[in-house]
């Protein structure tokens, strides 16, 4: 395996992507729509997240803790997924790094209920959320996710995002979830760790 200790929650990946140009194409299935925070999505964020992710703890006071009170800026960049019927049942915000600087967008806290999960509904999300990044007057992305979310990982690689292996601990993590994911997308995660060693 890895020889590493993996908590419950699983290690911190870090994923990029070089430039938002040439954004896979991703429409969603009839019925489905997109639509921009409103005011009171706040708890349509939270109940979305609670099911979700069942290793953070998701309340209004987390919600502040990532997104601030200007609401301009959260109706500029968080995206809800609704169904049919038109309730909210997936999110992600096209969010900003400050650390990277203005060029870096931040695919921000991407979550789908469970019931609705493995419907393809994640690439137009995701896709959505780039375009805006792009809209919004970045030019590059990244996000970050954990080793216990094989699938997301597999999601981010397919839609051009990359490993950010700046560490030995890196190389470690991206080894291990590179053991939870196809053969084709590991192959992938493989080259970059043989880049990173050399």
């Amino acid at each position: 395996m890895s020889g590493i200790d993996e908590p419950s929650s699983g290690i911190r990946l870090t994923m990029v992507r070089a430039d938002l140009a040439g954004l896979p194409a991703a429409v969603l299935p009839e019925g489905f729509a997109l639509r921009d925070f409103r005011d009171g999505d706040e708890q349509a964020w939270i109940d979305i997240h609670i099911p979700a992710d069942p290793h953070h703890q998701f309340d209004l006071k987390c919600y502040r803790g990532e997104f601030g009170e200007d609401r301009d800026e959260i109706r500029r960049r968080q995206i809800f997924l609704c169904e049919p019927a038109g309730r909210p049942i997936g999110t992600v915000t096209a969010w900003f790094d400050a650390a990277r600087g203005p060029a870096w967008g931040r695919i921000h806290w991407v979550a789908i209920a469970p019931p609705w999960q493995g419907r393809g509904l994640s690439k137009p999300m995701l896709a959505a959320a780039c375009r805006r990044l792009r809209d919004l007057g970045h030019t590059r992305a990244v996000l970050t996710t954990q080793t216990v979310r094989p699938r997301a990982v597999g999601l981010y690689l397919r839609f051009g995002f990359a490993p950010e292996i700046a560490t030995p601990a890196d190389t470690a993590a991206w080894r291990l979830v590179a053991t939870r994911l196809r053969p084709d997308l590991a192959a992938a995660v493989g080259e970059y760790l043989g880049g990173a060693e050399q």
